[in-house]
């Protein structure tokens, strides 16, 4: 597909109308964000006493983490192929059929369903969102309005708990899913009348069959079917499954020759012309290091948000609902950092410095958020959260604004979907490394202070009750324990944020105030330009050349 010079100019929308666009992205943004986790995890104990499924707690959250992290690539093919308006607009209504399906489960079985068709619709709606302002909003004043973006997605993370406890307890934990369905119709109806997303000439020059051709079916299923057997190895291991158990080790072995396959399968054409992933993008240095800053600053976040509020429950003994007050300062720097960060970079019209801050304040926070102990004070904590919450929201949305400025526009919806895919795949993988760090550290320790206990039965038990098994003597040792278990965890934080170092410093210092220059513009350009003598003498050369073949 050809660049940049096949694109229709986008039009401007300003005033009243793109307030109305940027609401409506805002609420689709609101919706994925406490749909994920967050809305759910204070329903759950509910949801399962009605429908008796202790057992289908853990697949209400991961089947839909699964369809949401796995068909990201394939979401940014059609974006490339057909409307983004109208894929958007898709993806919405496919989250809104999920969210009815939910909100109408009679049993945990429908419950699961409906998170799997919630969850592929999601797949698109983050991704989508951010493209829609690729089409509405010149480059230059983009991170303004994206830092909104992510700033509403972090208000997502802090209101979902509190949204979905209030509804649970005051009226019927139904009206978790239930809630979606006007917020998604009213974010339908504004695209379907106010948004306008021109087309590359030579994709809507096509016909169906030929943009069929386009997608690269044997890649798409290897590519899937790796990345939900690695996430499923992931979330089964040392929680359903022992991590040596004979199916999590089948499902990561087996992720990985399928992901391997489709690695191959990219690097060749002979069953396929059409490629998941762009030359443009494979090739990229840029790309790959705006990648590899996103996985550290989410991968990092996600264990902190996971393991800070377990800390304040075990160690402080704080209530659910008082440990979800105390990472307030977390989420709440990091949607004032997002804000900050798009206003930086519209005005410098760079992503670089927000991505250089971002790094120095994350891998600060990160490590000062290694020194919690029991005897710690809540304002230094305090502290240590904002300071980290600052980094994740000043670095969060810079990936996207690399891929927008620096890929061919033809290439964008993919290279967005790419950094939204690395990200989630990032939460899943160290998430799952800081449990196994964690329960390993418990359970080594424990075994210590405690020799002759039940080192095995100490994970089958609640944060409250686990105390409960020591004997009172060794107590004390135990939390302090406890605390160190949780503190390793941050460890892992600590490491994968200072990999955001070298995207940071590598990346390419490109201004977003620039008009990226098309492919045939370049070519005018150097026809039209003085040629010198030596490069005089050469034409002359290749010419005789050619002519002599020719004879």
């Amino acid at each position: 597909m050809s660049p940049t010079e096949d694109v229709t100019p986008a039009p401007t929308v300003g005033g009243i109308k793109l307030t109305f666009i940027m609401a409506a992205l805002c609420l689709a943004v609101l919706l994925t964000g406490m749909a994920d986790q967050t809305i759910l995890a204070t329903a759950a104990p509910t949801i399962s006493d009605e429908f008796h499924s202790l057992d289908d707690i853990a697949w209400w959250t991961n089947i839909y983490l699964l369809m949401l992290s796995s068909f990201q690539l394939f979401y940014g093919k059609l974006y490339t192929l057909f409307s983004i308006k109208f894929i958007y607009i898709g993806t919405i209504a496919l989250f809104e059929i999920g969210s009815l399906v939910c909100t109408t489960a009679p049993n945990s079985t429908a419950l699961i369903f409906g998170r799997a068709i919630a969850g592929l619709g999601a797949s698109g709606i983050f991704s989508g969102g951010v493209l829609i302002t690729t089409k509405i909003i010149p480059l230059s004043s983009r991170p303004a309005y994206l830092g909104i973006m992510s700033a509403v997605f972090g208000v997502a993370a802090i209101a979902g708990p509190f949204i979905g406890g209030a509804l649970t307890d005051r009226s019927s934990w139904r009206w978790c899913f239930g809630i979606n369905l006007p917020i998604g119709a009213c974010t339908i109806l504004i695209c379907i009348v106010l948004v306008e997303t021109p087309s590359h000439a030579r994709t809507s020059s096509l016909s169906y069959k030929e943009k069929i051709n386009q997608f690269d079916i044997p890649g798409t299923v290897f590519m899937v079917s790796g990345l939900v057997c690695l996430l499923l190895g992931l979330q089964w291991g040392g929680g359903m499954y022992p991590w040596n158990s004979g199916r999590v080790i089948a499902l990561l072995v087996l992720s990985g020759v399928l992901l391997i396959t489709f690695a191959a399968l990219q690097s060749s054409s002979r069953l396929s012309k059409a490629k998941t992933i762009p030359t443009s993008i494979s090739k990229d240095r840029n790309i790959w290091l705006a990648a590899s800053y996103a996985i550290g600053l989410t991968g990092g976040i996600y264990v902190v948000m996971l393991y800070l509020p377990f800390w304040f429950q075990a160690i402080r003994g704080k209530t659910a609902l008082s440990s979800g007050v105390l990472l307030t300062p977390t989420i709440g720097a990091y949607v004032v950092g997002s804000v900050m960060a798009g206003a930086m970079t519209t005005a410098t019209g760079y992503y670089n410095p927000a991505m250089i801050l971002g790094a120095i304040l994350l891998i600060t926070g990160a490590a000062v958020l290694t020194t919690l102990n029991s005897e710690i004070s809540t304002q230094k904590i305090v502290g240590y959260e904002l300071l980290y919450g600052f980094g994740a929201g000043f670095g969060f949305g810079q990936p996207s604004y690399v891929v927008q400025t620096l890929l061919p526009e033809s290439d964008v919806p993919i290279g967005v979907t790419f950094i939204t895919l690395v990200q989630n795949l990032s939460a899943a993988v160290f998430v799952a490394v800081g449990q196994s760090v964690f329960q390993n550290g418990l359970v080594d320790s424990l075994a210590t202070i405690a020799p002759g206990s039940n080192t095995s039965g100490f994970l089958q038990t609640g944060a409250g009750d686990l105390l409960i098994a020591i004997p009172p003597d060794d107590r004390p040792k135990a939390l302090e324990a406890f605390s160190d278990a949780l503190v390793q965890t941050l460890y892992i934080t600590l490491a994968v944020s200072c990999t955001t170092v070298f995207g940071a410093a590598g990346i390419r210092w490109q201004s977003m105030k620039t008009p990226k220059v098309s492919n045939e513009e370049r070519n005018k350009t150097e026809k039209s330009a003085p040629q010198t003598n030596e490069a005089r003498e050469k034409k002359v050369v290749e010419d005789v050349t050619i002519q002599g073949a020719r004879s």
